[in-house]
């Protein structure tokens, strides 16, 4: 009897903190979409900006700074590559927060690249709350 209430009370910690990760992705993934489609949709306005703010060549780190945000919203709405995808926005993040100065999307996006970074255990070991859900 101990042993089922045991592996019970495991199955509810694993899956909130499933749901928790979830929730942290998607969240990332909000708060990065707009400013990474931004970079291709106004390029112009955004180079002159990277430009203004005294980012070395600011054409290309334009379009790095894209590529790397869109590569990662979509690794992390996708569910796969979570660490990448964490891994790759923690540069991008520290950047911005040197050159444009803390601001609350900035840390939000670093403080949780890293949590995620940090507890994420891969795309194998664990499938998504929602998949188990539906079967």
């Amino acid at each position: 009897m101990e042993d089922t209430y045991g592996a019970r009370v495991g199955s509810v910690r694993q899956s909130t903190l499933d749901w928790a990760l979830t929730g942290l992705r998607l969240v990332l993934a909000a708060l990065v979409a707009k400013p990474a489609l931004s970079k291709f949709i106004t390029h112009g306005t955004s180079v002159a900006f990277f430009d203004a703010i005294g980012m070395p060549a600011p054409t290309l780190m334009v379009i790095v700074a894209g590529f790397i945000e869109v590569g990662a919203v979509v690794l992390l709405l996708a569910g796969v590559g979570e660490r990448l995808a964490a891994f790759s926005l923690i540069p991008v993040m520290l950047v911005a927060v040197l050159y444009v100065g803390p601001d609350w999307k900035n840390l939000s996006v670093l403080v949780g690249s890293l949590v995620l970074l940090l507890l994420e255990r891969g795309s194998g070991s664990r499938s998504w709350p929602a998949q188990r859900l539906l079967g």
